[in-house]
């Protein structure tokens, strides 16, 4: 034991005094603060434009302003839907509080008017010539809508292309408009359209229960019931980036080793299964320490954040809290993150003891790379659809078990299966490790390079023996 405690001590801090381990640890949680930060800044700092409409009378400029209040509305509805998701505690007040401080409802087109009455003469305010005096202080004029009088298309002027929102709009006050002109010549009502669609129902989404759990929490659907698979898939998405990162750590060390000739001087004091305990030991310790951080990161995160609610708002998100770290979510979670960590982690310890340059190395991880996003394709396939019958399929594939497994688990799979997916992983991960054991022996004692595993790999295949493949 205390031989494989120095190789373990060795490696570890080998990989935890490396500057490029602390900056990789530090990367996710920034990377995490500086997309919200980016995301927040880019819905509330959009630019406010003005546009003008060159008519006969005002129908269209009417018309357009009505469908960008139908957006707005439809955009608080939205966001007052997801907030009262988090629960049913949350009163009307603080709904309206939150509502009102968010800045993405703000209007962002505001409607001018027009300084001219052709496109030549507007074209200096169009392209930024001249600006114009308007709610929002000077500023160019970003579109131009003329509609003509004689019946032709309307034209839709503007410097910027890449902008569709006004136009979208403008394309759906002309839709309204067709529609309410082809009622009033068939002697139709045109606001009966209007009339259906604010007297149809609305969907209320509620979860069936037992009659015992629905006593108890009702059937409305809340933050809770979607936790679980929240952080499932925070859970596997982790683990995926862990295994993507901390695999250039153990493939540079070995190599490193290898070349270095540091294999056979350790060889001499420890025997091969010490080294390999001891390393494997190493890269786990390493997870753990950036597993530790990034929980103790987040745990002071949230708990900032819960002091600062009202108690309306921290009793719904803690039971939410609840719901998605349930056990029945965590254990087979980490029995799949610890699996999948060391089956990964052996076959690049593996494939490092055969290459003596990164040249060497790359040939054999790309293709391991493009197994790797695989599993990241699951992710986005369950993220949509965690029921998916490619998610359920793939699941039985070993190498994607450790991920898919994870995301699976809010949706309850049947027992047996979830039991018989972890022992074929584990099969598997044991299967993986007794041949990355005789691969790493191969190359760290022998020698053997990636020549030798190719041919190896040939020897296996039917018609690809040593004869044919030396001609």
């Amino acid at each position: 034991m205390r031989n494989v405690f120095l190789v373990f001590r060795r490696d570890y801090l080998s990989y935890v005094t490396a500057w490029g381990f602390w900056l990789g640890l530090a990367a996710l949680p920034i990377l995490m603060v500086l997309g919200a930060v980016v995301g927040g800044f880019a819905a509330n700092s959009a630019p406010v434009r003005y546009y003008t409409v060159i008519e006969t009378g005002d129908t269209y400029s009417r018309q357009i302003e009505a469908e960008f209040d139908r957006s707005l509305s439809d955009s608080l509805r939205q966001a007052r839907d997801q907030f009262s998701a988090i629960g049913p505690s949350v009163d009307d007040e603080t709904l309206d509080r939150f509502l009102e401080e968010g800045g993405d409802l703000q209007p962002k087109f505001i409607q001018v008017d027009p300084p001219a009455e052709s496109i030549d003469a507007l074209r200096p305010w169009l392209l930024g010539e001249q600006l114009l005096d308007g709610p929002a202080g000077q500023k160019p004029l970003f579109a131009a809508i003329i509609v003509p009088t004689d019946g032709s298309d309307i034209q839709y002027w503007s410097e910027d292309v890449n902008v569709s929102e006004l136009r979208l709009k403008v394309q759906r006050a002309a839709r309204t408009i067709s529609r309410v002109r082809v009622f009033a010549d068939a002697n139709l009502d045109p606001g009966i359209i209007d009339r259906a669609d604010a007297a149809a129902l609305r969907v209320r989404e509620q979860r069936i229960r037992t009659a015992e759990e629905q006593v108890a929490s009702g059937n409305e659907v809340t933050l809770a019931d979607r936790a679980p698979f929240f952080v499932s898939l925070g859970i596997a998405y982790i683990l995926w980036l862990m295994i993507f990162s901390v695999i250039q750590y153990l493939l540079m060390g070995t190599i490193e080793e290898r070349s270095n000739k540091i294999f056979d001087t350790l060889l001499t004091s420890v025997r091969l299964p010490q080294l390999l305990a001891g390393k494997l030991g190493a890269v786990f310790a390493v997870t753990a320490t950036m597993m530790s951080t990034w929980a103790l990161l987040g745990s002071a995160g949230l708990a900032f954040g819960l002091a600062t609610m009202s108690d309306e708002m921290s009793a719904p998100l803690l039971a939410a809290l609840g719901a998605g770290f349930s056990p029945q979510i965590m254990i087979p979670a980490m029995i799949s993150f610890i699996l999948g960590y060391l089956m990964y982690g052996v076959i690049f310890m593996a494939l490092g003891s055969l290459c003596d340059t990164i040249q060497e190395a790359q040939t054999l991880l790309s293709p391991l790379m493009i197994l790797l996003m695989l599993p990241m394709i699951m992710i986005i396939v369950a993220f949509n659809d965690p029921t998916s019958p490619a998610v359920a399929i793939s699941s039985w594939v070993p190498l994607f078990t450790p991920f898919v497994l994870i995301l699976r688990m809010p949706t309850e799979p049947p027992l047996w299966e979830v039991i018989v997916q972890i022992g074929l992983m584990a099969v598997t991960t044991m299967a993986v490790l007794w041949l990355a054991t005789k691969v790493y022996r191969a190359g760290a004692v022998h020698g053997a390079g990636v020549g030798d595993a190719v041919d190896w790999i040939k020897r296996l295949i039917p018609g690809m023996g040593p004869k044919q493949a030396r001609s």
